[in-house]
């Protein structure tokens, strides 16, 4: 499998197909820059690419984040990087990012273990009340889903855009230095493997409650994009949050997600 033009032949100081030995994957592409990895390594995907196929790029021109929305992804600043998860069982669609989110936090403890990550459902990693990472997870065809990872490392307050000062973080902003993206990397190519090659129908009770302990959501008023508010009590074993609304409980699969502090503040999105 060949590259697209462009394509490196080092990152980090290393060939590439040395990447794909140490993070047992069966291939790895790395640019300087692409409009997303997640865009490239579906083309990939459809061609045939196998399980844990790898893209990542210094910078994105074009990141992607939820619903549209735009990804900050400046040069040699982070982690930005895309995987294949085929499977032959259906996996619902609320699950796929709670594991990826799990694997995220999993690698960033070891890395640093003074650091506590948690989860925003659906698809956010938080640091102290800040977005540290998104995930980006895109059908591929039948039994495919392209994963995109982002993850801020290097950033000060001041290389985020103006509206994100307030609710940005980074890893060495948490007070983790010198951890380098292939670091970064390897962990979290490792802790996903263990999670999701190949990937559950639904989180057993031991990743329920892995999930639970990293769950930011639990116990606090939350308001969804369609409109239903109610105190979250935890995530289903099919990845969807469970909001308690006057005593019944609603599952709630898809769209976004605010903390609400009271009925007229808001944080995150």
């Amino acid at each position: 499998m060949s590259g697209a033009p462009g394509a490196l032949d080092r990152w980090e100081d290393r060939p590439v197909e040395e990447w794909a030995k140490r993070w047992d994957v069966p291939h790895v592409e790395a640019y300087d820059e692409l409009p997303s990895t997640n865009d490239r390594l579906r083309i990939l995907a459809e061609a045939g690419a196998p399980n844990f196929t790898v893209v990542t790029a210094d910078s994105q021109s074009a990141g992607k984040g939820r619903a549209g929305k735009s990804w900050e992804s400046s040069s040699g600043m982070g982690l930005w990087i895309s995987f294949l998860v085929r499977s032959d069982v259906e996996v619902p669609s609320a699950l796929v990012p709670i594991l990826v989110g799990l694997a995220a936090t999993r690698a960033l403890e070891r890395l640093c273990p003074s650091l506590r990550p948690g989860i925003k459902w659906p698809n956010d990693i938080e640091v102290e009340g800040r977005k540290l990472g998104g995930i980006l997870c895109e059908r591929a065809g039948a039994g495919a889903v392209v994963v995109g990872v982002g993850l801020n490392l290097h950033q000060g307050i001041e290389d985020f855009d103006p509206g994100l000062k307030e609710r940005a973080a980074s890893m060495e902003m948490a007070g983790c230095r010198g951890v380098s993206r292939s670091e970064v990397a390897g962990e979290l190519l490792s802790a996903a493997r263990s999670l999701m090659d190949p990937p559950p129908a639904s989180l057993d009770e031991r990743l329920r409650k892995e999930v639970r302990d990293r769950d930011i959501l639990t116990g606090r008023m939350v308001r969804t994009e369609v409109g239903v508010v109610g105190r979250a009590i935890g995530i289903a074993a099919d990845g969807a949050l469970l909001v308690e609304v006057e005593g019944r409980v609603q599952e709630i699969r898809a769209g976004g997600v605010m903390a609400v502090d009271n009925m007229n503040r808001f944080e995150g999105a």
